[in-house]
């Protein structure tokens, strides 16, 4: 049911535009770039006005492949395929990394990481909302932001309720906000971290050829999170006089552990599971160099087998009771982000294989006569806040495929400024649609448009400051890929 007006409007301005563009032809674009141009548009405007899920959206490639005539099972002259890139490698990587959630969530071990976590830094307000902030970050680096923001609103709420505040104090506006806005920088450090993350690394790998581990994301996305992190939470301590607040005795968290009592065998061996599932993705080109018969495993595969695996480790085998269990699994499997990717990954796709991106990078030359640190200022601002008001998946699906002829025209590293525009991609914090996070915090009513925009602003200004200087100055040196 369509609530808001925009999406009735959507509803037919979208197909309405793709069709008067794909009527008009403008020098250097062929006629299927044409169509692919009107239908790239059409999405556009569905997935930012939402009269359809985003997931149906993302079909369209599919859709509008037969009704526009620009493709079909099998590739054009132009080397265009509409179903190829909704199996590709990175879309069932999804699957496993799903999965490997489910499994830390079905056992609580995200609760008792969590308060652990939080139990560290226990007392003053700032090391409180610090804690939190860690806490979500850490967990959003394994699994979905916006499920590690869920985890730990109502324990955050709880807190609040347990000290006596009020929805006015500026300690419960820092404590919630901080929780969201961890999710979305915790999210930046792995390449599992977010779907947008994920939609990256597979339109890196299809548009520029350059294949990303695990160890290769974290060397240039982790520096992001452990440098805006905390600087954001004093920042938003600072706004919401944090500092001032009088948290007494604070039992909440040690209340809360105690109550989970001991690790049960289940939580032990999901706990195994994990790290091992995690070393095997940091470590992947060692074990693949050292193992000779594991040669040919990716990021992928080991997500698949992270998935296979859990299903066979028994837990109570005389009760047929294992990690994980078919049910649970589908449950928690986010089937729309799995067709979101696919989609945006079929758009990259059509962008460079019609020549839409080298058409649009030659409309960008201006930018081949900055400096390269300019140049990746720009698309950072710029990205940031139109991600503000359109889902990521999008500004990531339509930018990186012009990035691609971009990085030629300019002469540098396509990787370089495709990951700019990938991790800036992250900075939405302004806005309570700018991401699910910052959705799920709004909706506790403790916050006002007001208080977001003001923290996100600030919280934004600092990823913006920051984003060159992590880029040059360490991620760059960090990673052989540039």
């Amino acid at each position: 049911m369509m609530e808001k007006k925009s999406q009735k409007i959507g509803l037919i301005l979208g197909p309405v535009v793709a069709i008067i563009f794909c009527l008009f032809t403008l020098p250097g674009l062929t006629p299927v770039a044409t169509r692919i141009r009107g239908m790239t548009l059409w999405m556009v405007i569905w997935w930012v006005t939402v009269p359809v899920p985003l997931w149906v959206t993302s079909l369209l490639p599919i859709a509008a492949g037969v009704l526009l005539n620009i493709a079909g099972t099998k590739p054009t002259d132009e080397g265009i395929s509409t179903y190829g890139s909704y199996a590709a490698p990175v879309t069932i990587m999804v699957i496993g990394v799903f999965v490997l959630g489910a499994v830390i969530e079905k056992w609580n071990l995200h609760r008792r990481i969590a308060l652990n976590i939080l139990n560290v830094f226990k007392g003053k307000p700032v090391a409180v909302v610090f804690g939190f902030g860690v806490a979500t970050a850490v967990i959003s680096m394994f699994m979905s932001n916006t499920t590690a923001v869920a985890m730990l609103i109502p324990i955050a709420m709880a807190l609040v309720s347990q000290l006596g505040f009020g929805k006015e104090d500026g300690f419960a506006k820092a404590l919630v906000l901080t929780t969201a806005y961890a999710g979305s920088i915790g999210g930046m450090a792995t390449i599992i971290g977010s779907g947008t993350n994920m939609s990256s690394v597979g339109l890196i790998e299809e548009l520029a050829g350059i294949h990303m581990s695990f160890a290769d994301w974290l060397t240039i996305g982790l520096p992001f999170t452990i440098l805006i992190m905390p600087l954001s939470v004093l920042a938003i301590c600072k706004l919401f006089k944090v500092k001032e607040a009088d948290l007494g005795d604070n039992q909440v968290i040690k209340n809360e552990l105690e109550a989970l009592g001991p690790m049960s065998k289940g939580e032990k061996i999901a706990m195994v599971y994990l790290i091992v599932a995690i070393l095997v993705w940091v470590f992947n080109d060692q074990i693949a160099g050292a193992i000779p018969w594991l040669q040919f495993i990716t990021n992928e595969g080991w997500g698949i087998c992270v998935l296979l695996i859990s299903f066979m480790i028994p837990v109570d085998l005389k009760n047929g009771q294992f990690l994980m269990d078919g049910k649970y699994a589908m449950e928690k499997i986010s089937w729309g982000t799995f067709i979101l990717l696919g989609g945006a990954l079929t758009l990259g796709g059509m962008f460079a294989s019609s020549g839409i991106a080298a058409w649009i990078a030659s409309g960008l030359s201006f930018l081949a006569i900055w400096p390269l640190l300019l140049t990746v200022i720009f698309l950072c601002v710029v990205v940031s806040f139109i991600t503000e008001a359109v889902s990521n998946f999008v500004v990531v699906a339509a930018f990186l495929p012009v990035l691609s002829g971009l990085a030629d025209t300019i002469g540098t590293s396509p990787l370089f400024i495709m990951m700019a525009v990938a991790l800036s991609s992250s900075l939405a914090f302004m806005l309570p649609s700018g991401t699910p996070p910052n959705a799920l915090v709004f909706g506790t009513e403790y916050l006002e448009t007001k208080d977001m925009v003001k923290a996100g602003f600030v919280v934004k200004l600092i990823g913006i400051v920051l984003f060159p200087i992590v880029m040059f100055l360490i991620a760059r040196p960090l990673s052989p890929l540039f």
